[in-house]
């Protein structure tokens, strides 16, 4: 019996600034049941607040004490210590940290814009590595799906600052299992009867899955049928859209 959904949010409930078909009213469906229901997300281009509010302006009922990212675990990791970060503007409103450019205890990766990580700035990193930093990734996705199509995500800076520096990052958003349990822990739901549902057959879908979650994956965003195949990952459920996750959560 599903208990709670956990809904990723770019490619399954809107892409770009594009609410997908019947979104809105899945949600709905679910609150209406009775099932608790969050957003769960690796975005790290805007704030949490920034998120509730594009989520508002598409008319899907989810707020934001409902919205789960890696910025607050990150947080809450870093406690005292000092950090550099490495995060779009509108995102620094969920960190209060001390920066430290010089000598950092942590270096924290997330998206900066742009086509990503210029060699300078990777160069940077490297050396703060060296020099005993230890290296904190929002996430460490491969790819992401933009409106013109597929681009390069977090997952290939970080990978490359790894093997230069012989470190390995710690990574706080999905696929890593305490992120998916410490929503759980949030929601008061035990994961076996929780329902995450993604586009991502890596960080959505093997994530949960090894995490003790059920996952659906849906075929809309990112999803790439050649891809999935070759990943030899099986989704508990697969569905068109998350317009058809009653047939699933609500049987």
């Amino acid at each position: 019996m599903v208990q709670a959904v956990l809904l990723d949010l770019d490619g399954v409930l809107y892409v770009g600034n594009q609410a997908i078909r019947g979104a809105a009213q899945a949600v709905q469906r679910l609150h209406d049941a009775g099932i608790k229901v969050a957003g769960v997300t690796n975005t790290t281009t805007q704030a949490k607040q920034t998120v509730a509010h594009k989520l508002h302006q598409l008319g899907i009922p989810l707020d934001e004490q409902h919205l789960f990212t890696p910025a607050s675990l990150v947080q809450s990791y870093i406690g005292n210590k000092t950090a550099q970060l490495y995060v779009r503007d509108d995102l620094r409103q969920d960190f209060q940290v001390h920066e430290n450019l010089q000598q950092p205890d942590y270096i924290v990766m997330g998206d900066i814009g742009g086509m990503g990580y210029p060699p300078e700035t990777l160069h940077n990193i490297f050396v703060s590595l060296i020099q005993g930093a230890k290296l904190l990734a929002l996430h460490k996705n491969r790819f992401w799906q933009k409106e013109d199509g597929l681009h390069l995500d977090l997952g290939p800076w970080v990978a490359a600052l790894e093997y230069a520096s012989g470190t390995q990052a710690k990574v706080f958003g999905k696929p890593s299992q305490d992120f998916f349990s410490h929503i759980c822990q949030a929601l008061q739901t035990e994961p076996h009867h929780t329902l995450m549902v993604g586009d991502d057959i890596e960080s959505d879908i093997q994530g949960a899955q090894r995490a003790g979650l059920k996952a659906a994956l849906v075929q809309t965003g990112k999803y790439n049928a050649d891809f999935v195949r070759s990943t030899g990952i099986q989704p508990d459920f697969t569905i068109p859209s998350v317009a058809e996750l009653a047939d699933i959560a609500m049987p």
